[in-house]
Formats: structure tokens, sequence, C-alpha cells
């Protein structure tokens, strides 16, 4: 009689997968994490008053354990010298803690002298609490987040080694990317009723990430007792005497300096892009992260693609040589032109696929097998010098190139802001109270219901020029550009009239001409005649204008996208299309007790030039390693694959 084998764990298929599972559910809630706070920029600086340079120290911060304690080389030490199960849990542990002490380090307990408090107070006094209790809380968060990627990839290549190991490996790092993705999109979502509410949430994913880790560890240890696996490589130790051999090899120089230059115009650039969306295009929180958060969606598509595209067609230095070129032209755009910002977004998303997908692979040629793990451990050391030091230099630039305006006009003050006609006035001053002389600036404005913290009642910009002595005037509903209004608080004591019309190449077609109708959710409900009926069964774009039954006066003007149904019905929710004009006075803009703030948006010229810099100096050392490839025969344009063409 055969004995029956007994399958182990490592063998089967569904095990590995809900361990792939659990290991990219932390790597990515340490990716959502990172970025959690990118979208929050302004109101770090508006609620915990840090300027530009205090909010760039506070996102360096993560990068100092990388920086000054080798944490890319000591990870790698304390993994290989006390396993995944305790290295694991120890810095993902450190993660969840630095996370929290973040979050508690904007709340309102610890602002209002809570623990710890009086202690930030005792020393540098001349930076706040928050930001000494924040940047500390960052700084823990980056010392364990660096490391746990190392310790997560690890655990990839023990269940997967033999099997479908480049597979997992690529889906871990898309779904990294994927919690990086959510991090631009959801945080701007949770910033009501509290705005500290968006930095809780990604602290208890950070947890919830632990726990997922405690759940692989129940399973990697009964995986160890039925079978030992060995993934110990020497490959991917750290060899200081092999340093000397890769600092005189000059495309290791070119590629370690492409790799510097271009994350550095990159991952800090994410840190400040919402904010540079909300103050340069007057987008609303909720658009700039989602803007934002397409760079992060594309490359999960493209970097596989263009990893395809150097396996089997090579042309590795030529990709790395263009997608530096679009780094320059994205930063550029972004610089020097009003540009609709999608574009050069996605000329980065394609960038920041290109770059990768060819430099990682490229690392292969220049350096020998044994000395891989050096390599890779030198150039991420390097990457993280700029990654500390770019966010700082940004942020100062920032300053420099910004003297600020704020205005908090509390009830009693906007009450009387409503008696003279809803005219503010202010003074625009430098930090020495020198004015600001005719000059043209942008002043947005964002009206509350009730106080500071209350419901955004009306949001809007005003393009204006200042005086001799650096006044300027605003009236309050009549903004150059709205950019936000409730329209939940349309006064619902007047009757509307409803208009819809759709441009068909060179015809403006009304397509509706009623009494309008909304529910309490604001959905506008309505029938198209029988003479559109073309139409029926279809989306169609169009702009919904709203017209005072008595006196003919516009109201609203939206543009949406609805579907019209088989017979003619639509339901479209109102507000949630492209805002092009609303009329203050049926909005109660004109009566009732609000607050209100008056800023003047930052200039992102300077520090996107910076960046723009970044890209040329990327391009250039992709040029030099260019040209070094055919001299030196790495085959850096050939494929990557043996036996493709």
């Amino acid at each position: 009689m055969v004995a029956k084998i007994r399958k182990t764990l490592h063998e089967s298929r569904t095990a590995r997968w809900i361990v792939l599972v659990l290991a990219s559910f932390g790597m990515a809630t340490n990716y959502y994490f990172y970025d959690a706070l990118a979208p929050l920029a302004d109101l770090i600086r508006m609620n915990l008053g840090f300027s530009s340079s205090e909010y760039g120290f506070f996102v360096s911060a993560y990068s100092i354990p990388n920086v000054f304690l080798a944490m890319a080389v000591l990870g790698g030490i304390i993994l290989d010298r006390i396993g995944i199960r305790v290295t694991g849990f120890s810095f993902i542990f450190l993660m969840a803690a630095g996370g929290t002490i973040t979050a508690y380090g904007a709340s309102d307990y610890f602002l209002s002298g809570g623990f710890g408090y009086n202690f930030m107070n005792s020393f540098l006094t001349s930076y706040s609490p928050a930001l000494k209790m924040m940047s500390l809380g960052f700084f823990v968060f980056g010392l364990g987040a660096e490391t746990s990627i190392v310790v997560l990839s690890k655990v990839i290549v023990k269940w997967f080694k033999g099997k479908e190991l480049a597979l997992a490996l690529g889906l871990n790092l898309a779904i990294g990317r994927l919690g990086a993705a959510l991090a631009f999109t959801l945080s701007p979502r949770l910033v009501y009723p509290e705005w500290t509410t968006a930095i809780w949430f990604g602290a208890l994913l950070l947890w919830l990430g632990l726990i997922a880790f405690v759940v692989y560890m129940l399973m990697d240890i009964k995986i160890d007792r039925q079978v030992k696996i060995d993934i110990s490589d020497p490959e991917d130790e750290f060899r200081w005497k092999d340093l000397k051999d890769l600092v005189t090899n000059r495309s290791v120089i070119y590629i370690t300096m492409l790799c510097v230059t271009f994350y550095s115009a990159v991952f800090p650039f994410l840190k400040f892009a919402p904010d540079l969306l909300m103050n340069k295009f007057a987008m609303p929180r909720v658009l700039a992260g989602d803007v934002t958060s397409y760079l992060m969606y594309g490359t999960i598509l493209l970097t596989t693609l263009f990893g395809w595209v150097t396996d089997n067609r090579g042309k590795s230095a030529t990709l790395m040589y263009l997608g530096s070129a679009l780094l320059i032209i994205a930063h550029l755009m972004f610089a020097l032109t009003y540009i609709e910002p999608r574009i050069p977004i996605v000329l980065l998303g394609i960038a920041f696929s290109l770059v990768p997908a060819a430099m990682w692979p490229a690392v292969t040629k220049i350096v020998r097998e044994s000395k891989l793990g050096t390599a890779y451990g030198f150039m991420f050391s390097v990457q993280n010098i700029g990654l500390w030091v770019f966010p700082l230099l940004i942020g100062l630039v920032l300053d420099a190139s910004n003297p600020f305006y704020r205005s908090e006009i509390d009830s009693d003050q906007f009450e009387q802001v409503q008696s003279s006609d809803m005219y503010y006035t202010g003074n625009y001053v430098d930090r020495k109270g020198e004015p600001n002389q005719n000059m043209s600036i942008h002043i947005n404005t964002t009206v509350f219901e009730g106080s500071m913290t209350g419901d955004i009642v009306w949001r809007e910009t005003h393009m204006v020029t200042t005086g001799d002595q650096g006044e300027f005037r605003v009236q309050l509903g009549q903004g150059d550009v709205i950019t936000n209004v409730d329209f939940s608080r349309l006064n619902p004591d007047i009757g509307y009239r409803a208009e819809i019309i759709i441009s068909r190449r060179d015809d403006d077609i009304v397509i509706f001409d009623d009494e309008f109708s909304a529910d309490e959710e604001q959905f506008f409900t309505g029938q198209i005649g029988p003479e559109h009926q073309r139409l029926f069964d279809n989306t169609v774009r169009g702009q919904i204008y709203l017209y005072d039954k008595d006196t003919g006066e516009k109201v609203w003007q939206e543009g949406a996208r609805f579907y019209l149904e088989s017979d003619g019905s639509f339901e479209i929710p109102m507000g949630y299309g492209r805002l092009a004009f609303a009329d203050p006075a049926y909005f109660g803009l004109h009566e009732g007790r609000h607050e209100a703030e008056i800023i003047k948006p930052l200039n992102y010229t300077n520090a996107m030039l910076i960046f723009s810099l970044l890209g040329f100096f990327g391009f250039i050392f992709a040029f030099l390693l260019k040209r070094e490839d055919k001299t030196s025969g790495y085959g850096l344009e050939r494929p990557n694959k043996e036996g493709s063409s």
C-alpha cells in the first residue's frame, strides 16, 4: 500500500495567494500613509501654522533614517540575522506607531496641552510643538517603512520562489502603488467634519496592516514546521569592500545620479502636487487629489508594459533618455503655463513608468551578479539623500518666493461685509511689513457656514492688482472663477425654470425647457420630448441652466454628463458637474451667520523650475549613460531576454 503524500502549506496555491494578499495589503498601507498627507498640505499650514519650509522639513523627516542611519543597509542585516517574522513585526509596528504619533501631533487633544505637549514645547522653541511631534512621528514611520518593504518582498520570495515569483512581485508592487493612488483619492474626501480624520484613517490602515502581518506569521510558523525554505542569497548581502569598485565605474555613477535626480523630481513633487493644483489652478481639494492620483494609476499598467518592451525589444538607455525628457517638459508646463494640468500629470506618469522599467533591469547588465545587492543598496542610499534634501529645499523656495497673505473673517466681521454689499478690503505686505505694490495676485475666498469648521458654502478665486500700499478689494460672491458652491443651499422658496442645452457640431440644441424639479438629495429629474428620441439610451453632455421663474435672472450654470433613458427620462445630481456660474443671492451668502477665509495662493513657479532642473540633470546623466554604453558594451539597448529582438 502506497502512503499518501501530504501537501505542505507552501505547495498550496490558495495559501500562497493568501500570503500575497496579506503582504500586498501591508505594502499598500505603507504607500497609502506616505502619500496621505500630501492633499492636506494647505490644511496643515492653515490649522497648525506651518510655513512651507516647515512642511518640507516634516516631509523630509521620513528619509532621515535612510540617510543618517543607513537603514537600507541595516534593515537588510537585521532581517538576515533575526528572520522575517520578528523583523517584520517590529518594523511594521514602528510604521503603525509612527503614523499614530503623526496623527496625534495634529490632534486637538495634543494641541490643547495633551501628553507630550509641554516636553515638545521645552526645546527649539522657535518651532511649534506640533511640527516637532509630527516630524517625530514621520521619522518613526520612515524608520519602519523602508525595512518593512524589504521584509514583505522577502515574504513573497519565500512563498513563491520556484513558482509564480515574477508575477507575484509585480502584483505586490502594483498593489502598493494602488495604495498610493488611493491616498490622493480618499484623503481629500475624509477631511470632514474634522480635517485630522484623514490622518487618523491612514494610521488605522497601518494597524490593520500589522494585524495582516500577524495573520501571515501564523501561516509562516506552520510552513517552517513543515519544510525548510532557504531564501538566503549571497548576492543580496551589502559588501562595503565592493563600494570602491562601484564608485569607480562611470556607468554606475551615471545610473545612480539618474536615479537620485529622477526620483527627487517625482516623489517630492507628489508631496506638493495637490497643493500646486489647488493654488495655481484653483482646483477643489477632491479634484486636485483625483488628478494627482492619475499619475499612480497610470504607472500600474504602464510600468508593466514598458517592462515588457525592455525585456523583448531592448532600448533601455533610450527609454531612460525619453523618460527624463518627458519629466522636463511636464515640470516646465507646470512652471510656465496654465495648460490643462491633466496633460503634464499624464506625461509625468509616462515618465515615471519609462525610467524605472528600464533603469532597474539595466543595473543587472552593468554590475556583476555577485555585486548586485551592494549596487542596489548604494543606489537606494544615494536616492534617499535626494528624497531628504529636496522637500526641504522646495519648502524654503516656496517661503522665499511667496509673501504670505491669509485673513480669517469671523461671524461679526462677516456681518459687516454683508452690510457693505459683500466687499472686503485687505493689505498685502511682505515679511518685513512693506507693501507689495502694484502686484497682480490671485485671492482665494472660502465661506463657511457658522464657523471655520462648518460646511463650505462658497469658494471662489479673484484676480486683483494691489495698490501703492498693498491694498486690494474683492467682492465676495463675484469671483473671477467660482470653484465650489453648495447646491443644497439653493433658496427653496423660489420657483425655477431649467434649460438643458447640448452641442451638436455647429448647433446648440435645447433638449429641455421646463420647470425645475429636484428631490431632497438634489437629483434633478425630468423628461425629454420625443422630438429628441435619437438621443435616448445614450449618455450626453450638456449645459444645465437654472433661471428665476419670476425675474428671468440666471441663477446657476454647470456642465454635466448624464444618461437619457429609453423613454427620455433623466436624473442628474446637481452640483457635481463643472460649475460655470452661480448667483450668490440665491444661496444665502448675503444673509445668515458665516465665517470666511481669504488667502493668497502660493506661486509654485520657482519650485517647479527646480524640479525641471532636476529633470535636466537626469537627462544629461541618461545621455552620458547611453554614450558610455557604446564604449563599454554593456548592451543596454539589447533586449533583456535572450533570443528576443
